[in-house]
């Protein structure tokens, strides 16, 4: 299996490393990752700018790297360096949830999923839910904790190799340009389930701080949808939350 994997964080993000040691035992891996943070881009694809490809190592892999955003890195993956066309995308390991409809067509890790979607090919997006101490501090520059990071690394591990043999059970999951949306707990729970997700009502009010004439990213208001079957409950909750998205849904 061929096997294209991007994210919206950046070719240096930890948790990019955490999927290319699972995804290289499926099959065939290139990475193709911006060269940095692309978070909340969305599907936006650069239409007048000149991208540039350059080479690095991640986990001891040659990745390309796109001054680009997450579905330019998918886009120029499938048409111009995957030889032949991918069987399936992965995008993340994002550094955060993924949940809630609000939140996800913001997503550039959901976006580089539905670029791969409108290419014809299925698609999974992976997410990290991150308790608010340890996400402020990844996004103030220090990193992942090494015992956090450790503790992460193996828990990822674990989980993902349950959740693409589970994936793999569903006949149609290689053959329809789906996505399918998977957030991961921050501790799993001891009964910790894989659980067939609804997308979540979760929405938010003002994306941005305001100083004077400068605006700042400080989301505020979010209000959490509270469901059971919610993917934002499941993955709160200490589970795997899986949730479809089909663009087709959207055609008429």
């Amino acid at each position: 299996m061929n096997i294209l994997l991007s994210n919206d964080d950046g070719y240096t993000s930890p948790l990019l490393l955490f999927a290319v040691e699972y995804l290289q035992t499926l099959g065939n891996l290139t990475v193709v990752a911006p060269q940095k943070e692309q978070s909340g881009r969305g599907k936006a694809l650069s239409c007048f700018q000149t991208l540039v490809l350059s080479s690095e190592s991640v986990n001891g892999i040659q990745a390309h790297v796109i001054d680009g955003t997450p579905a330019d890195c998918v886009n120029i993956g499938i048409y111009h360096l995957c030889k032949p066309k991918p069987d399936l995308i992965v995008s993340g390991i994002n550094m955060g949830i993924n949940a809630g409809i609000g939140f996800v067509l913001a997503s550039g890790t959901i976006g580089a999923c539905l670029e791969a979607n409108i290419a014809g090919v299925p698609a999974v997006a992976l997410s990290q839910f991150l308790e608010k101490d340890v996400f402020d501090a990844y996004l103030k520059g220090g990193g992942l904790p090494e015992r956090e990071r450790a503790r992460l690394q193996q828990q990822t591990a674990e989980l993902l190799a349950r959740v693409f043999p589970s994936l793999f059970e569903d006949s149609e999951f290689l053959s329809r340009p789906i996505t399918r949306n998977v957030n991961l707990p921050y501790k799993a729970a001891a009964d910790c389930r894989l659980m067939a997700a609804r997308n979540s009502h979760t929405t938010y009010g003002s994306w941005f701080k305001r100083s004077g004439d400068t605006f700042r990213h400080q989301v505020a208001d979010i209000r959490l949808d509270t469901r059971q079957e919610a993917d934002s409950s499941i993955v709160r909750n200490g589970h795997v939350s899986i949730a479809k998205l089909n663009l087709m849904d959207l055609a008429g």
